[in-house]
């Protein structure tokens, strides 16, 4: 009998990592390049990436894409959320579990080459010019922090690079990788884009986690993450989509 019971609990002990693991609910948003639905499935830069993690430490690929909104509630209320792509603020530090970085995305202004609009400072994107943002991205909070009131929120920086196209706006606010991948997936024409030399910020991009997951299983994603960078596999991620390794 004793044999027996030592038995059980020795499965126990080796099964219930897994059923833990299996427990959590990871989600990310339309966001590309990062992530993004493709043939009705998730794919992108950290989807790639989190999947290889998944493949190292043996769970289950669970990835789902949500509403931002909501996957950021139910990561930073809930328990047993993992969220990826998002940037790690000093609003947002104490909120979650971190694992990255996954990448850096420096923010600029972009304009139509069309028009003769020159910025040598931040300041001179004043109010006679129309500045689009997107909807609760860093940068929006920034420019309102420094007093511009000439925002436009767009829900998706597609829409904002499109209408800039359509000379419905004088300036976009987008990450570079982001804008790169929008010209080489053709979804807007990079000789209808020009990126100014004003860099607003940069923003280090993150898998955050629930505060009640235990400090061992981010200790596991983020060896994993490491693992990835050194093998090599986490640049080939970033050359499929951006035809250039990671800065």
């Amino acid at each position: 009998m004793h044999y027996l019971v030592k038995i059980i609990s020795l499965l126990l002990i080796n099964l219930f990592p897994v059923a833990l693991a299996a427990d959590y609910n990871i989600m990310s948003e339309e966001l590309p390049p990062w992530n993004y639905t493709e043939n009705g499935s998730p794919t992108g830069v950290t989807v790639e990436i989190v999947r290889e993690i998944l493949k190292n430490i043996n769970h289950p690929d669970t990835i789902a894409i949500y509403p931002w909104v909501r996957a950021y509630r139910m990561t930073r209320d809930g328990q047993n959320n993992i969220l990826f792509t998002i940037a790690r603020t000093p609003e947002r530090e104490a909120l979650f579990n971190w694992i990255g970085p996954i990448a850096t995305e420096t923010t600029y202004f972009y304009k139509n080459k069309d028009t003769k609009l020159h910025l040598e400072y931040l300041a001179d994107a004043d109010d006679s010019y129309t500045i689009l943002v997107t909807r609760g991205f860093p940068e929006q909070k920034l420019l309102l922090s420094k007093g511009f009131n000439n925002l436009f929120i767009t829900l998706k920086t597609i829409n904002s690079f499109k209408m800039l196209a359509q000379h419905r706006a004088d300036l976009v606010v987008s990450g570079e990788y982001t804008a790169k991948y929008f010209i080489n997936k053709n979804l807007i024409d990079g000789a209808l884009i020009e990126r100014m030399d004003i860099e607003l910020l940069k923003s280090d991009l993150y898998i955050a986690f629930s505060k009640n997951i235990p400090s061992n299983e981010i200790i596991k994603w983020q060896n994993a993450l490491n693992q990835l960078k050194a093998s090599g596999k986490y640049d080939e991620i970033f050359k499929k989509y951006m035809g250039e390794a990671v800065n």
